[in-house]
């Protein structure tokens, strides 16, 4: 259980350094600092070997230094156009798509890898120049070292072709929407697995008969968005004190400073100190982030259609592009168990209580700001109706088709308010038929 809350807590850490520009090509120049430097001493101590290698660096050292010079200009010139490259294409591609894909991109081992090699190389030049300055340090010219340095600049050509053939595909809607959809497939399965063990609601889920008026609420000490939870804490917590917490939030829900963010039972038990160790089990930053909240993600992917949609944009495919992943993924939704964060003792003890994310909650977050923006789009509402259709028959549990009716419902009331008495009611009546949408 502690091991979980761990993970929860590594999870949030590695999506801030994953989603910064910053780390890998720190790391990445480092390394190739290292190397280099690597290379130059083994130079030195083995001079003869090296130096019976054909094709290697033949000029002097003063001659190596110039052309150092002139390269790590170059290199810091060519560093300068990839970033100016990325800044248009990023607001150029984040006005259709949305500011998260400037985020997205950031996030991309991809992205991060290029730069880095751009500033090692840079690094990489400036180390040996700083190496070179002293040619009292060595008898012989260094060919190795400068023969690397050579390649390394030679590749970057060719990185730099990668890089905007990287950046030009990251603009396009249907990577962008890939990648996304990639990321609440991994959030489901990730938050599909639980070591909880399935609570008898019947049962266990009850609490004690005079739990409200004998509790006290929890109030939030911060603003910020719930980033992390950590249930097997608050479970240590509320055994040793012999509590009940219920949590009237989860992760995801913006806490302003001074809402009611739980209640605790009982009453009289409850000290300063235990408030303390309540509120640090709930991590809260200035930003969502996945490590809990299944909406996440779901919600960029929304955005992305409703974009489209828009007057300005006014793109039906990429919103029937993004309809087509969400049938993927609603359907594995609907397989999936996802948790109840109800939580027991070692005697089968009610004592955690928490917030949770039901099914037919993605399902509308999903779907409806999607279908009521393209309300007066047959088009949209056809495509809506066929993914719905094949949700409905796919071999997924009859429990969760409730979520499906209720979309449905909504379809007929735009038919009859924009397409009455035209062909457009006709065909999406039929279509509506030929699924038996809207029949019990």
């Amino acid at each position: 259980m502690v091991m979980k809350s761990w993970v929860s807590k590594l999870y949030n850490l590695w999506e801030l350094t994953r989603n910064s520009l910053f780390y890998v090509p720190v790391v990445i120049s480092l390394c190739f600092i290292a190397g280099i430097i690597g290379v130059f001493l083994f130079e030195l101590r083995y001079t003869e070997l090296v130096h019976k290698i054909d094709y290697l660096y033949a000029g002097s050292t003063e001659d190596a230094k110039s052309i150092l010079q002139t390269t790590l200009s170059g290199m810091i010139t060519m560093t300068t156009l990839v970033i100016s490259i990325t800044m248009v294409v990023l607001s150029l591609s984040a006005s259709q798509l949305g500011p998260r894909l400037i985020n997205t991109f950031m996030s991309s081992r991809v992205t991060q890898i290029y730069i880095g090699f751009f500033f090692g190389s840079i690094a990489l030049c400036l180390t040996l120049l700083i190496l070179l300055h002293d040619s009292s340090t060595f008898d012989q010219t260094p060919r190795l070292s400068i023969s690397t340095s050579f390649a390394i600049t030679f590749i970057n050509l060719f990185i730099l072709l990668g890089y905007v053939n990287h950046v030009a595909r990251s603009g396009i809607a249907d990577t962008t929407i890939t990648r996304v959809s990639c990321e609440i497939q991994q959030s489901l399965e990730r938050l599909s697995i639980s070591d909880e063990k399935p609570a008898n609601t019947s049962k266990s889920a009850v609490k004690p008969s005079d739990f409200e008026s004998n509790c006290r609420a929890i109030f939030s000490a911060r603003d910020g968005y719930i980033q992390n939870i950590q249930y097997p804490n608050l479970l240590d917590v509320a055994t040793e004190h012999d509590l009940v917490i219920e949590l009237n939030c989860m992760a995801g829900d913006y806490l302003f400073k001074g809402q009611q963010a739980g209640k605790v039972y009982p009453e009289h038990k409850i000290t300063p100190d235990i408030e303390s160790a309540l509120f640090n089990c709930i991590d809260v930053g200035q930003n969502r982030t996945g490590a809990q909240d299944i909406e996440y993600s779901v919600r960029h992917l929304v955005e992305i259609a409703l974009r489209a949609l828009s007057p300005g944009i006014n793109d039906d495919f990429t919103a029937i592009t993004v309809l087509d992943k969400f049938s993927g993924l609603l359907a594995q939704l609907m397989d999936s168990n996802l948790p109840s964060h109800i939580f027991h003792d070692e005697s089968d003890q009610l004592r955690v209580v928490g917030k949770s994310c039901h099914k037919p909650e993605v399902f509308f977050r999903a779907l409806s700001q999607i279908r009521d923006a393209g309300k007066q789009k047959p088009g949209i509402l056809m495509h809506l109706i066929f993914v719905l259709g094949e949700l409905k028959n796919s071999a997924y549990p009859n429990k969760e088709h409730q979520a499906i009716d209720l979309q449905v419902a909504y379809i007929r009331q735009h038919i009859k308010e924009f397409f009455a008495d035209t062909e457009e009611q006709k065909a999406l009546e039929k279509v509506l038929s030929d699924y038996r949408l809207g029949v019990s």
